[in-house]
């Protein structure tokens, strides 16, 4: 079955963040393809706070590296901001840096997934499929706010880990 009933997402808000114009509409034609409606993109994250403190979206794709305002400082203010209108917004981050730090950094700044570029629509639709499904709890501490780190479907059945790494996102 297609995770992508067009009826299922044609309503959900998304905006796209992306520098490079031709990554940024190749992103919101997947969005278009999988039937999600109302897309806008913004080309920094500048931009893209400015529609967040006033709109409430339903997911963001976002790209990392962009001025002024890169993809980590828009996850963190979205995260943190108390003027933000969906600070549980799922964000996905797409990024030519998909080493091991980058995407600890990712899962440990509050994002819902990371994705490596180049986008590619199977993985893209794959990912935005799983965010959306996602129900882990929604966190928020002095020190972490995003999805629960924790993947409870990931746990071995008492409940502890074996192997520093079995800890992986």
């Amino acid at each position: 079955m297609d995770p992508f009933p067009a009826d299922s997402v044609r309503d959900l808000r998304v905006m796209v963040v992306e520098d490079d114009m031709a990554t940024r509409l190749l992103t919101r034609t997947f969005l278009e393809h999988l039937g999600f409606s109302d897309v806008v993109d913004r080309e920094n994250g500048e931009h893209a706070l400015k529609d967040v403190l006033r709109r409430h979206f339903d997911l963001i794709v976002s790209d990392l590296e962009m001025t002024p305002m890169s993809g980590w400082d828009l996850l963190l203010r979205i995260r943190r901001d108390k003027n933000v209108t969906n600070p549980y917004v799922p964000i996905i981050l797409i990024t030519s840096h998909s080493d091991r730090d980058s995407v600890l950094r990712a899962r440990d700044s509050g994002a819902s997934a990371f994705v490596a570029k180049p986008v590619n629509y199977e993985n893209l639709k794959k990912t935005i499929a799983a965010v959306l499904a996602d129900s882990r709890p929604f966190v928020q501490n002095d020190t972490y706010s995003g999805p629960d780190r924790r993947r409870r479907d990931k746990l071995p059945k008492d409940g502890k880990y074996q192997r520093e790494s079995d800890y992986k996102w």
